[in-house]
C-alpha cells in the first residue's frame, strides 16, 4: 500500500491538477472533499510560494497526514499596483461566478491593446507532514496574453476561470493547448512535476522499508 497523501484543496481544478501531476505513482489520494471540516486557511504571504507552504502546513497539521498545496496566479504587468498574481481569484470579487470575474478583468483591459494584454502564470506547490515542512518548490512560465473575449472550455471552467481568457500570440486557449503545447511555453505545472514526484517516491520508499 502506498503513501496516504492529502490534496490540501476544496477546488475542483486544482485538485484535478495535482492529480494529473502524481498519476501513476503508488499514492493513495484523497482531496478536501473527503472530510467534513477541512482547514480553512488565510492565503496571506509575499509569494505564492509561501501561500503553498502555509497551507500544506495547516491541513497536514490539522488532519495529522501529509499533504499537499499548491498555489497560483496570473500576472499582468500593465495593470502596475491595480493587479497582483497573489490575488488572481479575489481581485475580481470573491463569490461571483467565473464568466463574472472574466468579464470584471476584461473591463479592466478594454484599452489595453497588443504587448500590453501580456501575462504570465506563477504556479508553487508544497509538502507537509503533520506540520512539518517537507518539500516546496515554484515555477513561472505560460506567457501568454489576455485575449478580448472570454471563452471557456465546453465542460465549463472547473475553478480555473483564467484558461478561458488566456491565449498565445496565434490565439489558441490555455483549456486548447495539448500536453506538448503547454511544455514547450514552460507550463509552471510540468516544471514542478519532478520534483514532486522524486519527493514523493522517495518518501515512499522509505515508508516500505520501515
Amino acid at each position: 500500500m502506498g503513501v496516504a497523501l492529502v490534496l490540501a484543496t476544496r477546488n475542483p481544478a486544482k485538485a484535478a491538477q495535482l492529480r494529473e501531476l502524481l498519476a501513476g505513482l503508488d499514492v493513495e489520494l484523497s482531496d478536501g472533499t473527503s472530510f467534513p471540516d477541512p482547514p480553512d486557511v488565510d492565503e496571506e504571504g509575499g509569494s505564492h510560494l509561501a501561500i503553498a507552504i502555509g497551507k500544506a502546513v495547516e491541513w497536514s497539521r490539522s488532519l495529522g497526514a501529509l499533504a499537499v498545496a499548491s498555489d497560483g496566479g496570473l500576472s499582468i504587468p500593465a495593470l502596475g499596483d491595480g493587479w497582483s498574481s497573489l490575488i488572481t481569484r479575489r481581485g475580481t470579487g470573491e463569490d461571483v461566478p467565473d464568466e463574472e470575474r472574466a468579464r470584471r478583468l476584461l473591463r479592466r483591459m478594454r484599452d489595453l491593446e497588443g504587448d500590453r494584454r501580456a501575462c504570465w502564470w506563477t504556479e508553487a506547490v508544497a509538502v507537509a507532514r503533520s506540520g512539518e515542512l517537507v518539500g516546496a518548490w515554484e515555477a513561472n512560465g505560460l506567457e501568454g496574453y489576455i485575449a478580448d473575449d472570454f471563452v471557456p472550455p465546453e465542460g465549463g471552467t472547473n475553478g480555473f476561470w483564467v484558461s478561458g481568457l488566456w491565449i498565445t500570440r496565434d490565439g489558441t486557449r490555455r483549456w486548447a493547448l495539448t500536453a506538448e503545447d503547454a511544455a514547450r511555453l514552460g507550463d509552471p505545472w510540468m516544471s514542478l512535476r519532478e520534483p514532486l514526484r522524486g519527493l514523493l517516491t522517495s518518501m515512499d520508499r522509505m515508508h516500505r522499508m520501515a
